[in-house]
């Protein structure tokens, strides 16, 4: 069953469609809620739809929103209501669950009944999604109208607040974001001549109309109407601008359009950066960021400007999804739950099973495509070393060049999928032998008694998997089942409760994995599928946490 996860805001609305392979699809759109409440119904049935999913069809429905801040409502549970009663009308054969602060997933009578729980809890959504992957990190969301900083420790949230009020309080939500924050919100003056000029109160511009003007957001990410009604385009978020200091393009030249529009930006930058101050301030540990949401670059720029080392989550869930991350967020949380409820092993049980003949703490796949960058296969093998003097590690090679090698001779000569397949494999046991080869104490094994006899010798397990697969033979032979797959499989007859793939440099995107990946990991087993810069930071955070 498809699950759609949705993010309904007062003047946004966001789908992300999840497949059972694991892929997503998103969608956006602008849409003011208070000019048109009663469309809201068919706007979500038109956005379901563009995603592939009639209005009319069965499939898991995760909500969550920040509509209910509307001024249409007079109160937050009103909004809740009527959110609620336009997504149960649009869908009415949908499992319908609405995210909660707390990370729960309640139906719709619970949520009516506990509004506030519900209320502008997107936040937390993306923040447990961010957990299950980056243990010890700072979630930096910067979207269209507000800035999110959720610190993360151990994989669990140590947010100050929970709701809006208490959140403004404490730093870990600004209302400064990427398109919709006035530019006399951020900067009270701006540099003129020789010196400078206050701002006019006029609403002009929007901080939409810097990133346009500055390269940063393209014309398409403009999603809500100019302060003039104008374009969204270069030439007419440089009137805008002019007119924040009450002028025009007659008496601003390009240059001092410019260094207006970098004054801004740049103070944009020092807010969400003091703030990242203030909070990684309260937790040491945190060394991370994880950006995402339309401004990610906003976001990376205040975190590298607060000292914190970047990662961002589109490398997880892709550049897409990672734009409007709390649909995607609650997609994929809803999705797991419900694989962990009907699943043969749910996640407490796999827990205190894993807890007791687990052969090893920690599987990683190192993708075959590292080959061609061995200045960063080296690093990930020394991050693998590093945790490796505190957990039990074993290394599951890819296929690289030496399965491409054998898909290009199966184009030509047809092989046939049983001999494709086998050959396959046994390029993972060259990679195996080169990988172990470039890391000090680590032995090719063969099955599970190498592997833990291995670990008992403090030595590090790298596996060649042609003759344990030969034997068990659990997977189709088709080139939809890749390294991946196999990685899963190996995870799972490990009893291993955490599975790392590594991808090569710059990888992001929901297709990383092969299609057959979702239904060969078991439920329960973390798994982070990482470019390998991201991985190296995981690996990093999961050896300091266990030392």
């Amino acid at each position: 069953m498809l699950t759609l996860g949705w993010d309904i805001g007062g003047v946004n609305i966001k789908v992300a469609r999840l497949d059972d392979a694991g892929r997503l699809a998103v969608r956006s759109r602008a849409f003011e809620l208070q000019r048109a409440p009663d469309a809201l119904v068919r706007v979500l049935s038109e956005l379901a739809a563009e995603t592939g999913v009639p209005a009319a069809a069965a499939f898991r429905c995760a909500v969550t929103m920040t509509a209910e801040l509307s001024q249409m409502f007079r109160t937050k549970r009103d909004g809740v209501c009527f959110v609620l009663d336009a997504v149960e009308t649009a869908f009415p054969r949908a499992a319908t669950r609405v995210f909660a602060v707390d990370g729960r997933f309640l139906s719709g009578a619970e949520a009516r009944e506990q509004p506030l729980a519900v209320a502008a809890a997107n936040w937390a959504a993306t923040a447990k999604l961010v957990a299950g992957r980056y243990r010890t990190a700072l979630l930096v969301d910067v979207g269209t109208t507000t800035t999110d900083i959720i610190p993360v420790v151990d994989g669990e949230l140590v947010s100050s607040g929970t709701n809006d009020p208490e959140r403004l309080a404490s730093a870990e939500l600004l209302y400064t974001g990427a398109l919709r924050t006035p530019v006399e919100a951020i900067v009270r003056e701006v540099p003129y001549g020789d010196g400078t000029a206050t701002v006019s109160a006029e609403g002009f511009a929007l901080i939409g109309d810097v990133h346009i003007w500055r390269g940063r957001l393209s014309p398409a990410d403009y999603t809500v109407p100019t302060p003039d009604g104008r374009p969204a385009t270069c030439e007419f978020a440089g009137e805008r601008l002019a007119r924040v200091i009450c002028a025009d393009r007659e008496l601003l030249d390009r240059r001092a359009i410019t260094w207006i529009a970098d004054a801004i930006a740049a103070e944009q930058v020092r807010t969400i950066a003091a703030a990242i101050g203030r909070i990684a301030a309260r937790q040491p540990a945190v060394r991370t960021a994880v950006v995402t949401g339309l401004g990610e670059f906003i976001a990376a720029d205040a975190a590298r400007a607060a000292g914190l080392d970047v990662v961002p989550l589109a490398g997880a869930i892709g550049d897409d999804a990672a734009r409007y991350a709390p649909a995607a967020a609650v997609a994929l949380l809803y999705a797991a739950q419900h694989r962990s409820s009907v699943g043969t092993l749910d996640r407490a049980s796999w827990a205190a099973r894993s807890r007791t003949d687990a052969n090893v703490d920690l599987v990683v796949k190192v993708g075959g495509g590292l080959l061609a960058h061995p200045e960063h296969l080296d690093r990930v093998l020394q991050a693998i070393a590093n945790v490796a003097r505190t957990q039990t590690v074993l290394i599951v090679p890819g296929g690289g060049p030496f399965a491409d090698a054998i898909r290009r001779v199966d184009e030509r000569l047809h092989l046939g999928d049983d001999t494709a397949h086998w050959m396959a494999i046994l390029g993972m046991d060259q990679y195996a032998h080169v990988l172990a080869s470039r890391l000090r104490h680590a032995v090719v094994v063969c099955d599970r008694h190498q592997i833990v006899t291995t670990c008992a010798q403090d030595s590090v397990p790298v596996l060649a998997p042609s003759h344990w697969l030969s034997d068990a033979d659990p997977l189709p032979h088709t080139w939809d089942v890749t390294s991946d797959s196999i990685a899963a499989w190996v995870a799972g007859e490990l009893r291993a409760p955490r599975l790392v793939l590594v991808k090569p440099p710059g990888a992001c995107g929901p297709d990383l994995v092969d299609p057959y990946f979702a239904r060969t990991l078991p439920a329960g087993i973390t798994h982070d599928c990482l470019a390998v810069d991201e991985a190296i930071v995981l690996l990093n955070q999961l050896n300091e946490s266990a030392a």
